[in-house]
């Protein structure tokens, strides 16, 4: 029987569930752990509103996507292909693997989670906010068991419950309130988002509207009881908030002073550029990168480079590992090898020709010093190009002249000089009777 058949009633909506939402089935009680439905929101009021969010998520995307998929040999680590990679490298009719990298990114940045499931010969992706985690406790352990679809939507009825087999669940990012769930990178800044929103919003009214953010009423006689707090609440209904970009009118001798009147005098941008750092910070891009302000302050040719490698290093390359682990459920693995990720094409993670060309000093030196050693010639090309120099195997030779272990230098030489005298003499033409 399949899973799906097991379920005898509607899952509940998110929103507040308790930390044990049981499903009635009928072979036991099962937990579940829902995305969380921010999804949407994040899509909508981050993603497609708010520019910080848009060019970090666009940089992590447009490198992620450059990627292309091979198999690892576990034994040299040298990267091969074969007819059992084209599902991803064609997940759907007129797909490519970039588009589905792309997917994969958007969905965890924006839900923590991305659900890639295979149908035949092409892969699905999942609405993440529409999949719910079936989860059990196995032994004490806790374990997923299958996936919940809610295809036609929340509040309807589950759709689908998929086999572990049929679904690769990517979350980089754990959320630590659940055991199996991803967490978005924006959940932390959520608050310097709607800051940062607020703040542009602020500066189109400021320039729109020639706003006036503080300013000082004076009066020169005393003013009566009640009379501040009367002109405080006047002034504040009429050209208080954002809404208030209003000429001001006083009388009875009002001196009206304008304070922090510019951008500069409230450290506006300053205060802007701390916003966009930290929202550049939690999604693992450096600010030269994404081309903030904070890092084009410093930008140079060096910095770009060095933040590109960080980038790399830190961000995409245990995301391209962890999702080469979460989509060779749905691939055949060769024996001795795994999914891999192969970044050779990629333009930006390529050395400059300098560094190029002293690595490649740096390599043939090495190379070098141990084929003279006595290693076998194709283990040092493997244990050079996979940094591990357990790869390397040994002729069972020594020194230059790669003479047999225990044997003296001078028995070496007498063996070579037998064989001199012994050779025929090309110079002795005398004929023998």
């Amino acid at each position: 029987m399949r899973l799906a058949q097991r379920f005898r009633r509607t899952l509940p909506e998110p929103g507040g569930w308790p930390a044990g939402v049981v499903l009635s089935q009928t072979y036991g009680a099962r937990d579940t752990e829902p995305i969380q439905g921010t999804f949407a929101a994040y899509a909508a009021e981050g993603y497609a509103s708010n520019g910080i969010v848009f060019t970090i998520i666009l940089a992590r995307l447009q490198l992620f996507a450059e990627a292309s998929f091979k198999w690892r040999n576990l034994a040299d680590k040298r990267l091969f292909g074969n007819e059992d990679l084209a599902i991803l490298e064609n997940p759907w009719p007129g797909g490519t693997t970039g588009e589905l990298l792309a997917r994969m990114e958007q969905d965890a940045s924006l839900a923590g989670n991305a659900f890639i499931r295979r149908e035949g010969d092409r892969l699905v992706r999942l609405r993440p906010d529409l999949v719910d985690i079936v989860r059990t406790d196995h032994q004490g352990f806790p374990e997923v068991v299958g996936y919940a679809y809610w295809g036609d939507g929340r509040g309807s009825e589950v759709t689908d419950v998929f086999e572990v087999d049929e679904v690769a669940h990517w979350s980089p990012i754990p959320d630590p309130l659940a055991d199996f769930r991803g967490m978005s990178w924006l959940t932390p800044v959520v608050r310097e988002i709607n800051a940062d929103r607020s703040m542009t919003g602020y500066q189109g009214d400021y320039f729109a509207n020639n706003a006036t953010p503080n300013a000082l009423i004076k009066y020169a006689q005393k003013l009566g009881p009640g009379a501040v707090e009367k002109i405080q609440s006047q002034w504040q209904a009429r050209y208080g908030g954002m809404e208030g970009w209003k000429t001001a009118v006083l009388d009875q001798g009002a001196d009206f002073q304008v304070i922090g009147n510019n951008f500069d005098q409230m450290e506006f941008t300053n205060l802007q550029a701390a916003n966009e750092n930290r929202i550049a910070a939690a999604g693992g891009v450096p600010a030269i990168v994404a081309g903030l302000k904070e890092g084009m302050s410093s930008a140079t040719y060096a910095n770009y480079e060095a933040a590109m490698r960080r980038f790399a290093d830190m961000t995409m390359r245990p995301n391209w590992r962890s999702a080469c682990a979460s989509l060779s459920k749905l691939v055949n693995v060769p024996a001795d090898a795994e999914l891999w990720y192969d970044t050779t094409d990629i333009s930006a993670l390529r050395e400059g020709e300098k560094q190029r060309a002293d690595t490649m000093q740096v390599l043939s030196s090495a190379a070098s010093t141990l084929l003279m050693a006595g290693y076998e010639p194709a283990s040092i090309t493997a244990a050079l190009t996979a940094s591990d120099l357990s790869l390397l195997s040994h002729t069972g030779l020594l020194s230059v002249q790669l003479q047999k272990p225990g044997e003296h230098p001078d028995a070496a030489q007498d063996s070579e000089d037998d064989t001199e005298d012994d050779a025929p003499d090309d110079t002795d033409t005398e004929a023998t009777p």
